[in-house]
């Protein structure tokens, strides 16, 4: 419970008393004038209410997605005069910001550390569905105001982790194909989102939203409790003084927010998806291409110190990218050496030093063949229909190695082979067939693509919605060459070859 009680709290060690002072004295000014907030019609309360997953936990009202379903037009009617009154007095229920929290513990970690647990906080869903509301109306300002940043794709429509890694490959590639040196930082923010300075988001969203929308943000964020559920026994409900509350349908867009002012340098790629930061810079120089990066973490150590954001700096991961020997200098975090590393793991790919996806195959055949032992017994069961067992393997077999296809499935043929083998022997297990039939009869007979025919299919699909996006770095992803155009010296594949 202590251990909670702290987490929850601003990083008040490293925030400067100026900084607090100069905030709070914004905060204290007066509001602009805005115009009245649009109210909220029963056809878009009832809209939202049909969409609310039904499997969702509920807070500690025990009030179920599947309840709220059910509620007649009348109860609607009442509900949305509700959420429009909430809107209008600028006032979020106390109750519904009372989160039940409950522990899971870590894989492979000791059950009597607190560290070993992971928080998961269940929120009434009446006050989701309130959330849901307001943000329709919140993104819109947002999107117009332009103000975050075009590299961050955390929780962002349309925008994806595979986009983001793709953009690091393509600089990756670059830098391999022109011989250059190619370093990155892969920085690890402490407990990002449950730290977050409640007065520097209100300060933030004072200057972006009408007073309207602010006020009940401010609402919404102030006098937050919680209690620690184990069993049936709760504990005494405690006070959230920092971090955009966990599981709530708005924190992903108030930390998005939060944090758009990061700064950025024109020598450094950036790529942002929420707290996951990746800083790339590349030049003939290893030490010119370490300087850019550098500098760049020098500005940020300037911002997160003045806005209360805590670096971890053993977890995060110095990897230099090249064909050519050596290595890039040493790069500092809060003057402590960044842990160098030959692959760096980055929105769930591993990216190696020489980009040849080994250690990504590797490793994703080692987690195959760990869940494969475990669902054998139910794919040699003769119970077990063959269309049901081949559905087995594509709900939890093939997602496994699937994922981030469209850019790994370039790599070399004894590489994808490895994956290739796994699948071949799933469909000799499942169909039991004898040794003269070949793998690719089992493939052709069962309908099932090879992993370089499913390669291609996905990044097809993938690049065919590239050209039209919304954020320009994303359309760069759509060239048919390199960011570029580099003359092609390396015999291997990139990922844009799987198109031809």
């Amino acid at each position: 419970m202590k251990h909670l009680e702290n987490t929850f709290q601003p990083h008040y060690n490293i925030l400067s008393p100026s900084k607090i002072q100069e905030v709070e004295s914004f905060l204290n000014s007066p509001l602009q004038m805005s115009l009245p907030p649009r109210a909220f019609s029963p056809g878009e309360v009832y809209f939202n209410i049909k969409k609310l997953p039904g499997k969702k936990s509920p807070g500690f009202d025990l009030i179920t997605a599947e309840v709220i379903r059910n509620l007649p037009k009348k109860s609607i009617l009442f509900l949305t005069q509700i959420y429009n009154a909430m809107l209008r007095l600028s006032y979020f229920p106390i109750l519904w910001k009372y989160s039940t929290i409950i522990l899971i513990l870590k894989p492979k970690k000791p059950p009597d550390t607190p560290t070993s647990y992971r928080p998961i906080s269940l929120l009434p869903i009446l006050s989701k569905l309130f959330e849901k509301l307001l943000l329709k109306r919140i993104l819109p300002i947002v999107d117009t105001a332009t103000i975050l940043p075009n590299s961050q794709f955390g929780f962002r429509n349309n925008h994806s982790t595979i986009h983001q890694v793709h953009r690091l490959v393509d600089k990756i590639s670059y830098a391999l194909e022109e011989k250059l040196y190619c370093t990155g930082a892969f920085l690890d923010v402490s407990q990002a989102f449950d730290r977050v300075w409640h007065a520097g988001l209100l300060y933030k969203l004072k200057i972006l939203l009408p007073s309207h929308y602010y006020l009940i943000l401010k609402s919404y964020l102030e006098d937050r409790h919680f209690s620690v559920r184990v069993g049936s026994t709760f504990s005494v409900p405690t006070l959230i003084n920092a971090g955009v509350p966990q599981g709530a349908v708005t924190a992903p867009l108030l930390f998005n927010i939060y944090i758009s002012d990061q700064p950025s340098s024109i020598h450094t790629l950036v790529g942002d998806f929420a707290d996951d930061k990746a800083i790339l810079a590349s030049s003939s120089d290893p030490h010119l291409a370490s300087s850019y990066v550098q500098d760049h973490l020098h500005l940020l150590q300037a911002w997160y110190k003045e806005w209360g954001v805590k670096m971890n700096e053993s977890k995060s991961i110095h990897c230099t990218f090249t064909l050519r020997q050596g290595v890039c200098q040493t790069l500092l975090l809060n003057n402590q050496p960044l842990p160098t590393a030959q692959c760096v793991r980055y929105l769930g790919v591993n990216i190696d030093r020489r980009l040849t996806w080994s250690a990504h195959i590797k490793n994703k055949t080692r987690t195959l063949n760990d869940r494969f032992r475990l669902l054998r017994p139910f794919l040699t069961s003769k119970n077990i229909k063959l269309p049901t067992k081949l559905l087995l393997y594509k709900l939890l077999l093939r997602p496994i190695w699937s994922y981030g296809l469209q850019l790994w499935g370039s790599a070399k043929v004894s590489n994808t082979n490895r994956i290739q083998r796994f699948q071949s022997k799933v469909l000799r297990v499942i169909s039991k067939a004898p040794f003269y039939v070949s793998n690719n009869t089992l493939h052709s007979d069962f309908n099932l693509p090879t992993v370089t025919e499913l390669a291609k299919l996905h990044y097809k699909r993938f690049n065919k919605k590239l050209t039209h996006h919304s954020n320009p770095l994303i359309v760069q992803l759509s060239s048919a060459t390199l960011p570029g155009n580099p003359r092609k010296r390396l015999k291997r594949q990139w990922c844009r070859d799987l198109l031809i």
